[in-house]
């Protein structure tokens, strides 16, 4: 098995590709467990969480080799637990990280055993085993997946403390097994959501999991209006997902297959006009 390592290719590569480069070493404390990576293009700084060291890792964009973080935030007053995903918000300068139960969100800069700049928490919540998270800066809601009720909770950005959530998607019609991973799309409001489908890094069966595209305001038992699926997504375990407007093109990471696919999301939408 390979060393943990964030691997950075061109946007046009295609198909067993070395990496542009890799940053890798025991310089880097990245772990195996790490869900996510957010890239903060304005910042020009890359963040990735490490939940076996309670620690979210912040490296320079270019970083390469055996680099050292340039920040870490870790320590008991972070809170920080079993955070194997995070989001980032270059707009208000936060960083948003999702634990079993709490949503902390911190400021960029934090460094070291900071205390988050709030946190959402409590019963009124509904957040269990958050899996996934999502900001968007501009229309302000951030999204995470969760176990029970088992779906999407979207909150305001700027909740605080025992909220509860401005909608719920859940149910049977929205395909929802488990949620792995969030992208957003702030102009027209639609939050994306990588699926996994039941045992299927057993089965490895290709087509059951899929990419669902819901708006902000869906409630409830809502089917996503738009999706990426079937056999020919090449698709058995979806996680990470990532929007790229300027290109029109959305990029999702799957476990199984050990492969980045990209779709046109052009395609995506004329899916969801129909």
């Amino acid at each position: 098995m390979a060393n943990p390592r964030i691997a950075i290719f061109a946007r046009l590569a295609n198909g067993n590709v070395a990496p542009a480069r890799v940053i890798e070493g025991t310089h880097t404390r990245l772990s195996r467990t790490s869900h996510a990576i957010a890239f903060d293009e304005k910042n020009d700084e890359i963040a990735v969480p490490n939940p076996l060291a309670e620690a979210v890792l912040i490296f320079r964009g270019g970083a390469s080799g055996d680099a050292a973080p340039i920040r870490t935030i870790q320590g008991p007053r972070t809170l920080l637990q079993e955070n194997d995903e995070l989001a980032l918000d270059n707009v208000h300068d936060e960083l948003i990280v999702p634990t079993r139960q709490a949503i902390l969100v911190f400021s960029r800069l934090a460094n070291g055993d900071a205390a988050p700049v709030r946190i959402i928490a409590g019963p009124k919540t509904k957040i269990n085993r958050a899996r996934g998270v999502a900001v968007d800066p501009i229309n302000n809601i951030i999204a995470i997946g969760n176990s029970d009720p088992q779906g999407i909770l979207i909150f305001n950005r700027t909740d605080q403390g025992d909220v509860a959530p401005r909608s719920i998607i859940s149910g049977p019609k929205t395909g929802i097994y488990t949620t792995k991973g969030f992208t957003v799309n702030p102009a027209r409001k639609e939050l994306i959501a990588t699926v996994e489908a039941r045992g299927v890094q057993v089965s490895r069966n290709i087509g059951e999991s899929f990419v669902g595209v819901w708006n902000y305001t869906d409630n409830g038992d809502v089917p996503p209006k738009a999706a990426i699926k079937g056999d020919a997504t090449r698709l058995i375990a979806p996680r990470g997902a990532a929007l790229d407007l300027r290109h029109q093109e959305i990029f999702v990471i799957d476990k199984v297959q050990n492969a980045f696919f990209a779709y046109s999301w052009e395609k995506v939408l004329q899916g969801a006009n129909k």
